[in-house]
């Protein structure tokens, strides 16, 4: 028998060059059309209906089209009656193994035994057999990292050795039982074998043709692109030469004429954006372009995934659905959040988040009146919110006792997780199925069978446990295969990780991919996302085998293959699409991000041919799109809602008054559409506990001695600092960190007491403290509008006569700030707290201040003429509710500091519309 080989450029005539050679080979007779004795084995199944087609339209006529698939393909039927060992119970074995030799911690061998099988797939690919003992491979590892007496590489030389060695005795790997599965197969050829090759060389392949030559004629098509004619191919083999000895890039780029390089520019651009939503944005307006041009056959190469991923929602916007033949790790999914949610809340006891995020998660409680279990998780988050439990869930059930919904929530999730008993050691197949009754008790499965990501989800999991079936006894020891919560959910996130979900229910013309499935495709158009250093790389090789002298040293083929092949990927690209694009972001966080390698050379080839001294001529700067007004929709104005009357607040405090000076749509959104943000839990406490902390604690010491002058200064210190220390306990119990802000107040408690001494002196009494007021403030047309708020301190002195009639007030505010920030807030007219205060209070307020408690020393500043600012804020907030309730607009016309953080910038757009 013979093999032949044929070369053909990876342009886009390169399957119907192979629809002409394989008739001429398969075809009995000119006039024959059956090639059904024929097998023809592809790289990809994606290339069969072209390669159909082509055949079709080569043979002029109807045909009987060859036996078409991938190897992996050809072999399956004999690959079940060889037995071979699932890689899920193949990574029990040798994880055993490990924890057995007790090399390595605990919390490692899940990833030492990635790498391992990744290590033996790779030799067992390459037919590499590792020497007899290891002594002879420590001999070959020093040799190649050309070390001597190296304790680090003998360990790893006994590690893989001995584990080699092991794993050899049982069952054969997939990998092992595919080789045995080939030879059988290629036993019972009876007819022409066709290959296709994705590469010139065809490397793994040459076995395969070597024994199927043996027994039948074999016919061996491979791209090459040395034949690629035209302005591209001939850009392209000067950027990129197969020459190993080829000229410098100076001379082999002064060998194109510059009509050659503009004719390949009308298939190839460059661009560049500054940030990823820049990126995803350009890669959007290109695919538009294309679709406009009536271009259908569209690949988007997604090397960056966070950028495809903008783009395909950018396009999805737009009505352009996205058919993704890469899939999406599993873990990105939302049944696999859901699942990881529950997992984090085993293993935090209900950490706050964490129960939030779960309770939070759409595939749950399918049993429960959506309304209902909104409401229990409402009261839930408020009870995290004011119990202050960081973590806990016995104890946050007991708290919820007082709301029947919250409570049966909370109990839901106490019987799930007695069904896991993450205490115990159990095996992995006993985890998945403590896993699966855990989520029926919390009502996910009916949710998962519902979406497409969940039944992906369910069909894995009764893989893994068909394959695990019996995974306690398969070393003979069941301690052996037990596993802690700990280590089964370092398994299980591994695997959420390496398991790819694909929707396969969208049919586009527009596809998302990766760079090895375009080999040998053609498009209309393609481009490549993200073709920065970064992504647009070789995949990694386990770490024993990324040293280039170890693989020397073992017979595996350099990693300078994998570069190549990469750099040939692109090539075929670009090749065999009409039009291509490669972008990248090139500014990642204010630092230069360059372009792979290849990309560079390309750009680098482009800039000598044009004479460019710099690339700005050959690689373009995305500029952003205006987004254009639809019909029937008027330009948006920056949003000035009124207030129905009904709607209209009926009170007002000084924070709501602050709003509504700052930006009156803040005010809006604060209090009429009761969109304030929830406060959340803090585990440590910030400056805004501290500043409650120290309100309490002066509120205790004052209420104790409403009057100093004359105590013992020692006894009074040592009575505050007993306060501070009984105040702060609970804090620093929960978090010592806390520890830090009790230092820093009670540096400050005498200089507090000597200002306390020097106010007294002043004639100044306390008189109350965190004092609750409320007074009716009458608008202009019959309307009430009741005033609150809660006075930190009040402080009187008698006035003239020392009349009860003639008592002076003053209202003091405390901050926790130092004092200059004081200063300037108090000169500040649109500042209205302590205005606010003394209209509460009425008249006869002499005095309204801030103390700075948060100061190297403890000091006040008063704000001037009190009641007369007073006065103006009664008629602003008089005019300003008036104009409310006639029905005025609210506008966002904030000042860039009141918009900087504000919680409802979003809400406003006044960034984008303004």
């Amino acid at each position: 028998m013979t093999l032949a080989t044929h070369s053909i450029s990876p342009d886009r005539g390169f399957l119907p060059a192979c629809a002409e050679r394989i008739l001429d080979f398969a075809r009995p007779a000119p006039h024959l059309a059956d090639l059904s004795r024929t097998t023809l084995l592809l790289p990809n199944l994606k290339l069969a209906p072209a390669l159909s087609m082509a055949l079709s339209a080569a043979a002029g006529g109807p045909l009987l089209l060859p036996r078409m698939n991938t190897l992996n393909g050809m072999v399956e039927p004999w690959l079940g009656a060889l037995n071979a060992l699932p890689d899920a119970r193949r990574q029990l074995i040798l994880h055993a193994l490990l924890r057995g030799k007790e090399w390595f911690d605990e919390a490692l061998l899940w990833d030492v035994v990635g790498e391992l099988v990744q290590l033996f797939d790779t030799l067992t690919e390459h037919a590499v057999a590792l020497p007899d003992d290891e002594g002879e491979l420590l001999a070959r590892l020093e040799a190649a990292f050309e070390l001597k007496a190296s304790e680090s590489l003998a360990f790893e030389a006994k590690l893989v050795n001995t584990l080699w060695r092991a794993e050899a005795q049982g069952r054969p790997s997939r990998t092992a039982a595919r080789l045995l599965a080939t030879s059988q197969w290629l036993a019972q050829l009876d007819g022409p074998l066709v290959v296709v090759a994705e590469s010139k060389d065809p490397g793994l392949l040459q076995n395969l043709l070597d024994q199927a030559a043996a027994r039948v004629p074999v016919l061996l098509l491979r791209p090459d692109r040395t034949l690629a004619e035209g302005a591209l191919g001939e850009l392209l083999q000067a950027a990129w030469p197969l020459a190993d000895s080829a000229p410098a890039l100076h001379a082999r780029a002064g060998q194109l004429g510059l009509a050659r390089v503009t004719a390949a520019r009308e298939r190839l651009r460059l661009v560049s954006t500054e940030s990823l939503e820049g990126l995803g944005q350009a890669v959007a307006d290109q695919v538009l372009d294309w679709i406009r041009a009536g271009r259908r056959e569209i690949a988007l190469i997604a090397c960056d995934r966070l950028a495809a991923r903008r783009a395909r929602a950018l396009l999805e916007r737009e009505g352009v659905l996205v058919q993704d033949e890469t899939g999406w790790k599993m873990v990105t999914t939302r049944a696999a959040a859901v699942v990881d949610a529950w997992l984090e809340v085993l293993s935090s006891d209900a950490y706050h988040r964490a129960l939030i995020d779960l309770l939070r998660a759409p595939l749950l409680f399918a049993d429960l009146d959506p309304l209902a279990r909104g409401r229990a998780t409402e009261t839930i988050e408020r009870l995290v919110q004011t119990s202050g439990i960081v973590s806990g869930l016995d104890r946050l059930l007991v708290a919820a006792q007082g709301d029947a919904e919250a409570a049966a929530l909370l109990n839901r999730l106490r019987e799930a997780r007695a069904v896991m008993g993450q205490q115990q050691a159990v095996s992995i197949a006993e985890w998945l199925r403590r896993l699966t009754r855990s989520l029926e008790l919390l009502g996910a499965l009916p949710h998962f069978k519902q979406d497409i990501a969940g039944r992906e989800w369910l069909e894995w999991h009764a893989t893994r446990l068909a394959e695990l079936a019996g995974d306690n006894t398969e070393e003979g020891d069941q301690d052996r295969a037990r596993f802690s919560f700990a280590s089964w959910r370092t398994w299980f996130n591994r695997q959420m990780d390496a398991h790819l979900f694909r929707d396969e229910s969208i049919d586009s013309p527009v596809i998302m991919t990766h760079l090895a499935a375009t080999r040998l495709r053609s498009f209309e158009a393609a481009i490549i996302i993200g073709a920065d250093v970064e992504h647009l790389a070789p995949p990694s090789a386990p770490a024993w085998l990324t040293h280039a002298g170890v693989r020397r040293e073992l017979g595996l083929p350099g990693l300078e293959l994998e570069r190549r092949q990469l750099r040939e990927d692109m090539a075929g690209l670009l090749l065999a699409s009409g039009h291509s694009v490669i972008a990248w972001q090139n500014l990642r966080r204010d630092e230069a991000l360059m372009p792979a390698a290849e990309v560079a050379v390309l750009s680098a080839t482009l800039g000598l041919l044009l004479g460019a001294e710099d690339l700005s001529g050959v690689v373009e700067k995305h500029v952003a799109r205006s987004v254009p007004v639809r019909a029937g929709l008027a330009p948006q104005a920056l949003p000035a809602p009124s207030v129905p009357p009904p709607r209209v607040p009926a009170s007002l405090s000084a924070s709501g008054m602050q709003a509504l000076l700052d930006c009156p749509y803040r005010y809006f959104a604060r209090y009429v559409l009761r969109l304030n943000e929830a406060e959340e839990l803090t585990e440590g406490m910030e400056k805004r506990d501290f500043g409650e902390q120290l309100h309490a604690i002066l509120k205790t010491f004052h209420t104790r001695f409403p009057h100093i002058t004359g105590e013992d200064p020692a006894l009074l210190l040592s009575e505050l600092e007993a306060i501070t220390e009984a105040a702060f306990a609970e804090a620093v119990a929960r978090n010592f960190q806390d520890h830090a802000w009790r230092l820093r107040w009670r540096a400050r408690l005498a200089s507090y007491i000597a200002w306390q001494q020097e106010r007294e002196a002043a004639g100044w009494r306390w008189a109350a403290g965190e004092e609750w007021v409320e007074r009716e403030h009458e608008l202009s047309h019959g309307q009430v509008l009741r005033l609150h708020g809660r006075i930190d301190r009040r402080d009187e002195r008698a006035g003239e006569g020392r009349a009860a009639e003639n008592t002076e007030c003053a209202l003091l505010d405390y901050k926790s700030r130092g004092i200059a920030a004081l200063r300037k807030q108090v000169k500040d007219p649109d500042d209205v707290q302590l205005a606010f205060y003394s209209l509460l209070r009425g008249t006869r307020i002499a005095e309204t201040a801030y103390v700075a408690l948060d100061d190297e020393s403890v000091g006040d500043v008063a704000q001037t003429e009190p009641e007369e600012r007073a006065g103006a804020l009664h008629d602003c907030i008089t005019a300003s509710f008036d104009a409310i309730h006639a029905g005025v607009g609210l506008p966002a016309n904030g000042t860039p500091g009141a918009c900087a953080y504000c919680e409802m910038r979003g809400l406003c757009r006044k960034e984008w519309v303004g």
